[in-house]
């Protein structure tokens, strides 16, 4: 079993970035040439592992990997996660990692959890690397254990981690007008005030809002003003500059951290502007550090609490969700945001696609489908029924799981004043206004969209009598058609903020 020598011999003379495969140390710098990445987290080490076969075969996996994955992921697995792997084969002597077997495997695990000092997501993870390397050894020929090793177990069950990643969902209206609020009256840490404006105000990544630097600012010939930045996410996995359009609130905000590190700038030399000083050295915010400390140190300050009363748990990414809640509740359609942006920089297309087929319709259903959610629609009563059913006893978490998991099986459709249950795999549907042409009892809306749907109301009321005094009788039928579905469905919602408000 294994790699033939031959394969081997012309694999180690390959090269990677500024190395060889044979060599102890792999030089990444080509593949990262990000200046933000530090020159020593460009390295690839493999001076840790003194068994040579083992050494082979984790570079095996290493060169394999460099296909899958970015440069500096792989240098997590290399230098932080693997070695805990091989420590664990040293103290138990395993000199043939072909004899690696279930039992060790177990061992490997209880390891992790007792001696390592590590979490449970940095264990499972750990483990999970492990894994995949017998698995594809066993299809590419590595000198890896045989047959079905990990019959039976599963990560997520040794670990008791659960199995969907913790979806960010965006933050409560009530909270993100308090927070909005603290921030530009009250918050007296610049940096602080800043990140939040500028992240609610973009939906910015707050990686890509701590890079930003002096004259970041600047204006279109249309007279829009805009922020560059760059997007580190990209399918190269190279910072990409890009440009978002931005409102006063934000220009402001940067205007005046401008100014309050302008000394720290010109004594670093650094041409970032959120900059901190520790003991004498100026430096840039560090992302990790962020949510961690001044978003939790914010809310405390400003002692914001949920609707069960506790501190609010806000995390940075919240505000790329709830930007585009807002986008969404003042009916602008995502294609167009796409387009608008791509007049400054073609990248933002792209940057926006994910958007609208994951966190658009994450987004809706959160709107229509919550327990809080005032709903309407031919289906609305059944619908409230169903979900009073799924949710007793179930706590906030279990309850988005569930949200998620009905949007998918109910063909979520988002629609802009509500959404469509249709499912178009039984063919063409019509557009938006059919749902009020035909009465649709797969269109269901909620009180969020209540002032557009007022608004519609109100300009259809108007059209109907403009045509009734110029006497166009089968032009104002035709309205009349979408009047009669409207108006009943504007009536409900009324009656569902009625009912919130006199239980509030």
């Amino acid at each position: 079993m294994g790699m033939k020598n031959e394969d081997w011999e012309m694999l180690k003379e390959m090269p990677v970035g500024n190395s060889l495969v044979k060599d102890d140390i792999w030089d990444m710098s080509p593949l990262m040439p990000s200046k933000v990445v530090k020159d020593g987290h460009k390295k690839l080490r493999f001076l840790y592992i003194r068994n040579p076969h083992m050494k082979r075969l984790i570079k095996e996996y290493a060169y394999y990997k460099l296909s899958a994955v970015k440069p500096i992921t792989l240098v997590g697995i290399v230098n932080g996660s693997l070695p805990f792997f091989i420590r664990y084969l040293e103290e138990e002597r395993i000199s043939d990692f072909r004899d690696f077997d279930r039992e060790l495997y177990l061992g490997f695990v209880k390891y992790l959890k007792e001696e390592a000092g590590i979490s449970a997501s940095t264990g499972m993870a750990v483990t999970c690397i492990v894994e995949e390397i017998i698995r594809i050894g066993q299809i590419r020929g590595w000198d890896v254990p045989e047959g079905f090793l990990f019959q039976g177990l599963d990560p997520v069950v040794l670990w008791g981690k659960n199995r969907t990643k913790e979806k960010v969902r965006p933050i409560p209206e009530d909270v993100f007008r308090q927070i909005l609020s603290h921030a530009l009256y009250d918050e007296k840490d610049i940096l602080t005030k800043a990140g939040i404006i500028i992240q609610s105000q973009t939906g910015l990544r707050i990686g890509e809002v701590l890079c930003i630097c002096e004259g970041c600012i600047g204006r279109t010939e249309e007279g829009a003003d805009f922020l560059e930045t760059y997007i580190r996410k990209t399918e190269k996995g190279e910072p990409v500059c890009h440009r978002v359009f931005i409102n006063d609130l934000v220009k402001d905000a940067v205007c005046e951290l401008s100014e309050k590190t302008k000394r720290m700038r010109q004594e670093s030399g650094l041409k970032e502007l959120f900059l901190v000083r520790t003991k004498e050295q100026v430096s840039v915010c560090k992302v990790e550090k962020w949510s961690a400390r001044r978003l939790r140190s914010f809310i405390r300050r400003h002692d914001i609490r949920d609707s069960s009363g506790e501190l609010y748990h806000l995390r940075s990414h919240q505000f790329r969700a709830t930007f585009v809640r807002e986008l969404v509740k003042r009916k602008i359609p995502i294609a167009m945001i796409m387009k608008q942006y791509a007049h400054v920089s073609v990248e933002m297309t792209s940057y926006y696609l994910t958007l609208q087929e994951n966190e658009v319709k994450d987004i809706y259903a959160e709107m229509v489908l919550s327990p809080e959610s005032g709903i309407a629609g031919l289906r609305a009563g059944e619908i409230r029924q169903t979900l009073s059913t799924v949710y007793r006893g179930k706590t906030a978490d279990e309850i988005g799981d569930v949200i998620s998991d009905l949007a998918k099986t109910m063909s979520f459709n988002p629609l802009p004043t509500g959404v469509c249950l249709y499912d178009f795999r039984r063919g063409n549907c019509t557009d938006g206004d059919g749902c009020f042409f035909y009465n649709c009892p797969n269109f269901i809306t909620e009180i969020q969209f209540y002032p557009v749907l007022k608004r519609e109301l109100e300009m259809l009321e108007l059209e109907m009598s403009r045509l009734k005094e110029l006497g166009h009788t089968r032009e104002w039928q035709k309205q009349y058609v979408k009047y009669k579905y409207l108006k009943p469905l504007v009536e409900e919602l009324e009656v569902e903020i009625h009912e919130k408000e006199n239980a509030g």
